[in-house]
């Protein structure tokens, strides 16, 4: 009895091979909206913090207030039959109270004007832009919280009740609203992906990888 050889081939075609797993890639890629976002809010404070400037600077080159003018201030606290705040005291506390006007006035038009020239250097991705807007809030940080307490130190003199109340509030405002706006504006130099949009050498990498992809 013959023994049959088999010779058995495996033959294994490209299409039937099983594919190579490509390599994952798990590299952070750069955030341009973000900053771009970021800008956007920024532009939109720095011109809140010039408006809310312009009207402490009114506020501390008014040497006299009108009656008209008190009147409206006061009808609300002296509605509450514990609070009786004169013409008289009003008058003392808005004297005393204009240098605090001033210095805060001063400093948060100095801060809106760093935002406002920040946001556009951010919107380009630019590192400028959010240094500035840093700078910004941290200036008008301390001259508005400084400002607001000569205000509250004056309130306190003369003024009582609620509308005491309302400007001991107003200082603790101040500070936390600038807080705000500087940890906005250090998102992006906090947040990875963000840095990385506006690192330039990360954008000319970007950009030479886009260019040999499209060759």
């Amino acid at each position: 009895m013959s023994e049959k050889q088999f010779d058995f081939s495996i033959r294994m075609d490209k299409e039937d091979s099983v594919p190579l797993q490509e390599d994952i890639n798990f590299s952070i890629k750069p955030d341009t909206k973000g900053p771009k976002t970021v800008a956007v809010l920024m532009l939109l404070g720095g011109l809140l913090l010039l408006v809310l400037a312009y009207g402490d600077f009114q506020l501390s080159q008014k040497e006299d207030l009108t009656q008209g003018e008190i009147d409206i201030v006061l009808e609300t606290p002296n509605s509450d039959i514990d609070t009786e705040i004169s013409t008289e005291d009003y008058q003392k506390f808005h004297d005393s109270a204009r240098q605090g006007y001033l210095i805060r006035a001063a400093g948060l038009a100095i801060s809106g004007a760093l935002i406002v020239v920040g946001s556009p250097f951010l919107f380009r991705l630019n590192k400028k832009g959010a240094l500035l807007g840093l700078e910004g809030a941290i200036i008008g940080l301390v001259t508005g919280v400084l400002g607001s307490v000569l205000i509250n130190d004056s309130a306190e003199l003369y003024l009582s009740g609620p509308l005491l109340l309302t400007y001991r509030i107003l200082t603790y405002l101040c500070g936390i609203c600038m807080v705000v706006c500087g940890a906005l504006t250090s998102l992006p130099l906090l947040n990875a992906r963000a840095r990385m949009a506006l690192d330039s050498t990360n954008k000319v990498k970007l950009s030479g990888n886009q260019n040999l992809e499209s060759e």
